[in-house]
């Protein structure tokens, strides 16, 4: 399964990207953990690619793939330490341009699990912030419906949520 999703979305970026490059950009983005995750959890980084087609004048719809590493912490009063979760986002992305240099977005999709102790989960991230011709720079919150899966002691969490900022280049 993780496989046919991995192709099915890198196949998805190689037909935008052969498309054309208006649309397409890199991002890379760091935030720290909320709510019952972040007993678990300590920081979310990530990159991800992503291609938004525009379909009206401030309204650009698209999709995005990426890489979201959340670091392992220390399990409270245990002595141990969790391991850290990574997860693969594939979404589908949209993004309404407020004005030249202020717009809001969300990315709808789902986090595939790359560590074999955490389930995957269905992802919503919505951001806003500034932008130019060639960058922009946001504010994120970002939530997987999430958990552990290897010990029911430690099933404290449902989802895993972060808050950060980012920045991304626009090809």
């Amino acid at each position: 399964m993780r496989k046919t999703m991995l192709t099915i979305c890198l196949m998805t970026m190689a037909i935008f990207t052969v498309q054309a490059q208006e649309g397409l950009k890199a991002e890379g983005h760091i935030g720290a953990m909320m709510g019952d995750a972040s007993d678990y959890f300590g920081l979310n980084i990530g990159a991800s690619v992503s291609y938004l087609y525009p379909v009206m004048d401030n309204l650009h719809l698209g999709g995005m793939a990426g890489l979201d590493l959340f670091t392992g912490k220390d399990i409270p009063n245990t002595g141990t330490k969790l391991k850290g979760m990574t997860l693969l986002p594939v979404a589908f992305s949209a993004q309404y341009d407020f004005d030249e240099n202020f717009f809001a977005g969300a990315d709808v999709g789902y986090g595939l699990s790359l560590s074999k102790d955490y389930k995957g989960g269905f992802l919503f991230q919505p951001k806003g912030g500034w932008q130019n011709e060639f960058f922009q720079v946001f504010a994120y919150f970002k939530s997987i419906s999430n958990s552990l899966d290897v010990d029911p002691t430690y099933r404290n969490f449902n989802s895993v949520n972060a808050i950060g900022v980012g920045a991304a280049y626009k090809f």
